[in-house]
């Protein structure tokens, strides 16, 4: 009796042993980046990257895919005329999306999105003398305006905040956002000229300039995925996985 019993406790502790690791192995295999962002907190987190000479392409298209945001994603250039600037916000007050031209000039107008599930689209586009603004795949805007710029070539290009442009301020930035990025994307190129649905992830090409895709989390690197290089230093923002956001 005591060999039976003593049979039954090994071949339970076998089975649940295999379960267990059944169950183990049916769980997805996490893809390194495939659910990496950036959480800024709104108080002293962004990105900065190097410059970029947006004034040299007759078209462009900026985009980003971001959760939860309220105030700049990005933004190039200071506040205050006569330098222009170009910058895109979500749920900001006033001129949130847009550029300056012409010594300050502003093309802009507010993005207050309903969003799904927290997350949004958001692209920037400028041709042939036109800007265009989509929300989710979605032509929220569409008015004539001028290429922006020119821009002062000393500025670097932000994430998450724009660069200080009062002498009492204390921090590097300010309008810092809050919210969590997972894609960002310069390109010198059009992308859209119609509705569109909105590719999870995004693509280099020929065309692209910046591409963040978040897909090698170093704590203060932000990889530039195209040849350019334009990497970005992180200050203060917080890796996080999406997975389990």
């Amino acid at each position: 009796m005591r060999s039976v019993t003593l049979l039954l406790i090994s071949l339970f502790f076998y089975c649940a042993t295999v379960l267990s690791t059944e169950l183990v192995a049916q769980e997805p295999k996490q893809t390194k980046g495939e659910y990496y962002g950036l959480k800024f907190d709104g108080k002293s987190s962004y990105v900065t990257f190097p410059h970029i000479k947006l004034e040299d392409y007759g078209e462009f298209t900026i985009e980003a895919w971001v959760k939860d945001w309220s105030g700049r994603i990005c933004c190039q250039g200071k506040e205050g005329d006569p330098e222009n600037s170009i910058w895109i916000s979500l749920r900001a007050n006033q001129h949130s999306a847009g550029w300056e031209s012409e010594n300050g000039t502003n093309y802009s107008v507010p993005v207050d999105p309903n969003s799904i599930e927290g997350w949004d689209h958001f692209a920037m586009v400028y041709s042939e003398l036109q800007q265009s603004f989509y929300l989710n795949g979605k032509l929220i805007h569409q008015a004539s305006a001028p290429a922006p710029g020119p821009f002062d070539e000393s500025r670097l290009f932000f994430l998450g905040a724009q660069e200080k442009w009062k002498d009492t301020q204390t921090k590097p930035a300010g309008l810092f956002a809050k919210g969590v990025m997972r894609m960002f994307r310069i390109s010198k190129v059009a992308r859209y000229d119609k509705e569109f649905e909105p590719a999870d992830r995004f693509k280099s090409d020929a065309e692209t300039v910046v591409l963040f895709d978040f897909a090698k989390p170093e704590k203060d690197m932000l990889f530039d995925a195209s040849p350019n290089k334009n990497n970005g230093t992180i200050y203060n923002a917080k890796w996080v996985d999406l997975k389990l956001d």
